[in-house]
């Protein structure tokens, strides 16, 4: 496949993004908040790229209605506080029909109690921690599943893959996406016998993690299951190299982002990780292909799982609103829960709690680059 020079691609970007974000009077306004700055900036970026495509895509076609859209960007830099005081300006200020965001489990939690206040649907890109769906709030829905599902789906996989692996060390960042994995890990591998032999936490933020793996070196794991973003991934992936580990090395979807591997160089090599959407795994998704082209088209470069879930948050809000057949956050809210449609990820419509019901993807990172590993075969 030929790609434009970066330049060409750099203009396109911003012509599109320039577009999409004039503001007219009769605008439908949808708000979308994620990190656009700080330590997650990148997936911030993915979200904002695949929503102005997708929004200019629909505004080309004539709108809703006759009305255009007009996306309402704010920066919640990951923070939870932040989220909160993002939502509540799309809200009041910009009088947003709805909202999609955050990519964080912490922040799409944060901002949930803000949605279920003003009565404003939510569509959380990111969060995959049970608990944002699990508290009755029918304001809100979420376009990946939550991390008990994916983190089934990875223990599943490894008990097919490397069917005699039963110890393994866990490392995970200490907050909701962290200890979310972590349980869910646990719980789904009672099934198998799968045992933790070491425990280990880190405060986002932190850059020294030799201490957690040296005492998982000197454990008796046989792979070590890391539930980290991508910044704090990459540094792991290269201490862990540093330290002389040499185990099978499992991830989260939190480093399902190329910014991982720039990051983390050839230290990434070989780890698996379970992810919502990857390019290695769309060959058999007409939409995941469509998506793909159009992205490459737009900005030049391949989407990530991040910017597919953006992507198609914005669809299923566009598709929402339309049903809904007026400007209504109670009508928008009871079309979204009655959504169906082929997404980037495959078919997708929401169970009774607001969780799409999708299949995860597993990914192994060889040579730099994204491969499907569930075609791999059996570890011996």
């Amino acid at each position: 496949m030929r790609f434009r020079s970066a330049s060409s691609a750099c203009v396109a970007a911003l012509m599109l993004a320039a577009t999409v974000q004039a503001s007219t009077a009769d605008a439908i306004k949808i708000g979308v908040f994620g990190p656009m700055t700080g330590d997650a900036a990148a997936n911030g970026s993915s979200e904002k790229d695949a929503v102005n495509l997708a929004v200019q895509e629909k505004n080309d076609a004539g709108g809703i209605r006759g009305e255009k859209i007009e996306p309402v960007f704010a920066d919640d830099g990951g923070k939870p506080e932040e989220a909160v005081n993002a939502i509540k300006r799309l809200i009041s200020r910009d009088e947003v029909l709805l909202n999609i965001g955050s990519i964080s489990s912490p922040a799409s939690l944060a901002a949930s109690q803000v949605s279920r206040q003003s009565e404003t649907p939510q569509i959380v890109v990111g969060g995959t921690a049970q608990r944002i769906t699990t508290q009755g709030n029918k304001w809100v829905f979420r376009a990946p599943v939550p991390d008990t599902k994916l983190v089934a789906d990875l223990v599943d996989f490894i008990h097919e893959k490397f069917p005699k692996m039963t110890k393994f060390a866990f490392l995970y960042v200490n907050d909701d996406f962290g200890r979310g994995g972590f349980e869910a890990f646990k719980a789904a591998g009672a099934k198998y016998g799968f045992e933790i032999v070491d425990e280990e936490r880190y405060t986002r933020g932190d850059i020294d993690f030799t201490a957690q793996l040296g005492r998982i070196k000197a454990s008796p794991a046989a792979a070590v299951v890391e539930w980290s973003r991508y910044t704090e991934g990459a540094l792991v992936a290269k201490q862990y190299v540093q330290t002389g580990l040499n185990l099978v090395r499992f991830g989260s979807d939190g480093i399902a982002t190329p910014k991982f591997i720039e990051l983390g160089g050839d230290a990434t090599d070989g780890i698996y990780f379970t992810t919502h959407f990857s390019v290695a795994t769309a060959a058999d998704i007409p939409a995941a292909k469509a998506f793909i082209a159009k992205f490459q088209k737009a900005y030049g470069k391949i989407p990530d799982a991040y910017a597919a879930e953006a992507y198609d948050s914005i669809v299923m809000a566009i598709m929402a609103v339309e049903a809904a057949g007026k400007s209504d956050r109670l009508a928008v809210r009871d079309a979204l829960a009655k959504v169906s449609f082929e997404s980037t990820r495959g078919p997708f419509k929401f169970d009774e709690k607001g969780d799409p019901l999708l299949i995860t993807h597993v990914v192994k990172i060889v040579d730099g680059k994204e491969t499907n590993a569930r075609n791999m075969p059996v570890q011996n």
